[in-house]
């Protein structure tokens, strides 16, 4: 029987068909009925299978893809663009867009994640097509389980840490949670995995070992005390199952924010160390005396909907004048107040934030995006302003002059 993909839940693993008949039916779809390695099925996308009977109702079972989907690695993925390997071939990589990534999963790509695609060929060589990311859970969501996560959140920036300005919320558009804080420990985890600076210990009890593992936040009490994530192991409770199904389930389970007083530090031969994210701290501050090089094209082109409406209703001439002008001003404040660069973290390397201000030179609209490459500075992209708050936040409290979300 044949029908078409009415939606697939990713990160469940199920789905449901509309049959291709007269009277269509619906009939639902687990990935382990699918027969293919790629498991996630596309809206819309046709497919062929067989229909068995159950307590609930129609099920598909033995599902064949019609359309060839391939699974790969991202091997590099930068400014909007990268490459993916196919597993099924080491020697075959297929360039990617960001437009041809399906779903809100663009910002989350990184190299190293895993994801199905549609091989294509085009004139410029092997091009993956609809791309979908695999897991699109965080790091830190990969590596633990989280039954209390909001209400730990919530008792960090009330409780624990330092007072931050509009308490780890955006300032004009507050959210009434904690945003800045949540990206924060996630990034900061990621950091730290990267580095091999997340710590386990042993600890020997009358009947088993007992596993622990601890991260150092990079965050501090009003005391200036350490405050550090600690974690169990699923292991020491027999109640804590791993069962993996569509997704491989975290070994650990987040314990608590806490300080170094806290009993399971005790196990820890060495003190959990704070991320590093760069050797020189000339890095930081912007180079007045560097020639600026904007690329336009990819800032009009793929960020046009990060600006102002009013903005983007001016033709192509007008917004490439409108940008120079507020470039011009930007560095014209970085003269007088290096601070107004601020840096951020994205990438495994730092780059600079100037302000923009299109709409009004009172306010900034978005942050254009700096990177130092040789003996010039590059801008290829530009950031709404609460992301480039989160991602300069990993470094520093940056400065509100310009920065308030």
């Amino acid at each position: 029987m044949k029908g078409k993909v009415m939606f697939f839940n990713i990160q469940k693993g199920f789905g449901k068909i509309s049959t291709d008949e007269s009277t269509p039916q619906e009939v639902f779809i687990h990935f382990t009925k699918i027969l293919n390695n790629a498991k996630i099925l596309l809206e819309n996308e046709e497919v062929e299978f067989e229909v068995e009977t159950s307590l609930k109702g129609l099920s598909a079972k033995n599902l064949n893809r019609i359309t060839d989907r391939e699974i790969g690695v991202i091997e590099q993925f930068e400014n909007g663009f990268g490459f993916v390997r196919s597993s099924s071939s080491t020697d075959e990589k297929y360039f990617i867009h960001h437009s041809d990534v399906i779903g809100s999963g663009f910002k989350k790509i990184e190299s190293g994640f895993e994801v199905e695609f549609t091989p294509n060929v085009s004139d410029k060589g092997l091009q993956a097509k609809e791309i979908v990311l695999r897991d699109t859970r965080t790091a830190l969501e990969k590596f633990a389980s989280f039954s209390n996560w909001d209400e730990a959140i919530a008792d960090l920036a009330e409780n624990q840490a330092q007072p931050e300005d509009g308490n780890w919320d955006y300032i004009k558009n507050k959210t009434g949670a904690y945003p800045v804080l949540k990206s924060y420990i996630t990034y900061t985890f990621l950091r730290l995995h990267r580095e091999g600076k997340i710590k386990y210990a042993t600890k020997k009890d009358a009947k088993k070992d007992l596993k622990f593992a601890c991260f150092n936040t990079g965050l501090a009490t009003i005391k200036q005390e350490d405050i550090f994530a600690y974690f169990e192991h699923k292991s020491n409770n027999p109640f804590l199952q791993v069962n993996d199904g569509y997704l491989k389930q975290p070994a650990w389970v987040f314990k608590c924010f806490d300080r170094e007083s806290n009993r399971i530090m005790n196990s820890f031969a060495e003190k959990p160390e704070l991320a590093n994210y760069f050797q020189n701290a000339e890095e930081l501050i912007y180079e007045s005396g560097k020639r600026l090089i904007p690329d336009y094209e990819h800032i009009l082109d793929d960020r046009e909907k990060r600006f102002p409406e009013n903005f983007r209703l001016l033709s192509k001439a007008q917004q490439v004048e409108r940008i120079k002008s507020a470039i011009e001003s930007a560095l014209t404040r970085i003269r007088r107040n290096y601070k107004t660069a601020i840096p951020q973290f994205y990438g495994d390397s730092i780059q600079l934030l100037l302000p923009l201000c299109i709409t009004t030179a009172e306010n900034a609209d978005v942050a254009l995006v700096v990177a130092s490459e040789g003996e010039v500075y590059r801008a290829n992209t530009i950031l709404p302003l609460d992301w480039a708050y989160n991602n300069a936040r990993l470094l520093t409290k940056p400065d509100r002059e310009w920065l308030n979300p």
